[in-house]
């Protein structure tokens, strides 16, 4: 067959932004493993040019009405004969008749839970909804377009040029949470459990304030239990600072219930031990984790101390082995080249 020519769709092409610089590593593992890829996105800020991206303009200003027209401009005049609508079912509602009349496959990479119609009719007009853990999709379980592929985290992206500090001389107790600030993350259980931990105990929390609500409550949070001097809120910050930031810790917490933030396979790159919840634990393919979801267990087994004895080397090898960015790709491609 001719070689397969992709058009990628998502949110942001943006090589600094904190949450979703690291869809450009996706894109060029993609380009590495042999394709030739396009990209339609809604927002763009910068990046190397190394692949043709074409935006719909959010960063200009332009509206709904004229983004969604932009959008069908360039499905119509591009040419690709595959899509891979990253994250945003939303497209596939606006392109998916289109596709489905020219006979082109599209795949949905989706990570989240909850049914819309977005994802509904995804789930008609699209070959395969690939996510990276069982606890994704559950609408879809058991449906054989469902294919659990783990996280895709570029290895070699974090081990070049990292600023290393060695697990054994880090400060076990001080704790980080790096995610998004929503209510879905549950960050409360993460500070809470400071209560039930020794004074020397602090957490810094990096992050967008999504919901700017949930973030006040935060906040509210700490100063009605005095934790003021133990907590402190960092914002947020690009992903490559991060490189800098994870040599600093041993320890992350995030609580995030039905879903994987990428973060915490970051981390163990970095000889982080991620203190999750028992689904997340298993989905990463940890060996120990807290027995139930509440601040008192997550600060007894922090303080317990059992997961130091995995070694950085260990964590980095969970990652290298289930969650390798090559590994996703290659796991997609089997399906995106077939056009099965």
């Amino acid at each position: 067959m001719s070689k397969v020519k992709l058009l990628f769709i998502t949110q942001k092409i943006h090589q600094h932004d904190d949450d979703l610089a690291f869809v450009i590593l996706w894109i060029k593992e993609f380009i590495r493993q042999g394709v030739d890829v396009q990209v339609i996105c809604l927002e763009k800020g910068e990046s190397d040019d190394s692949f043709p991206v074409y935006s719909l303009g959010k960063e200009k200003g332009y509206g709904k009405i004229r983004r969604s027209l932009l959008f069908l401009k360039y499905i119509f005049t591009l040419k690709y004969n595959r899509v891979f609508v990253h994250m945003n079912p939303e497209y596939v509602t606006l392109g998916g008749w289109y596709w489905w009349l020219r006979r082109i496959p599209v795949y949905l990479w989706y990570t989240h839970y909850t049914m819309h119609m977005h994802l509904w009719l995804s789930g008609i007009l699209c070959k395969r909804l690939f996510a990276a853990t069982s606890q994704s999709l559950p609408q879809y379980e058991g449906n054989p377009k469902k294919v659990i592929t783990g996280h895709g985290i570029d290895m070699s992206y974090w081990l070049t040029e990292r600023t290393q500090q060695p697990e054994t001389t880090r400060p076990i107790h001080n704790l980080v949470a790096i995610h998004r600030l929503c209510r879905s993350k549950r960050l409360e259980l993460g500070i809470s459990a400071l209560t039930y931990l020794p004074h020397e105990y602090t957490l810094a929390v990096y992050g967008r304030d999504v919901e700017k609500d949930y973030v006040q409550e935060m906040t509210a949070l700490v100063a009605r239990e005095g934790l003021s001097s133990r907590v402190v809120f960092q914002g947020p910050r690009p992903m490559a600072e991060l490189k800098n930031i994870y040599p600093q810790y041993r320890v992350m917490v995030n609580m995030a219930s039905e879903t994987i933030d990428k973060t915490m396979l970051e981390a163990m790159v970095f000889g982080i031990y991620p203190v999750t919840t028992p689904a997340n634990s298993q989905a990463i393919g940890l060996p120990l984790w807290p027995q139930e979801e509440s601040p008192q267990a997550i600060a007894e087994f922090i303080h317990r101390g059992e997961w130091q004895k995995y070694s950085g080397e260990f964590l980095q090898a969970i990652v290298r082995e289930r969650h390798s960015l090559p590994s996703l790709i290659s796991k997609m491609l089997k399906y995106v080249i077939s056009g099965t």
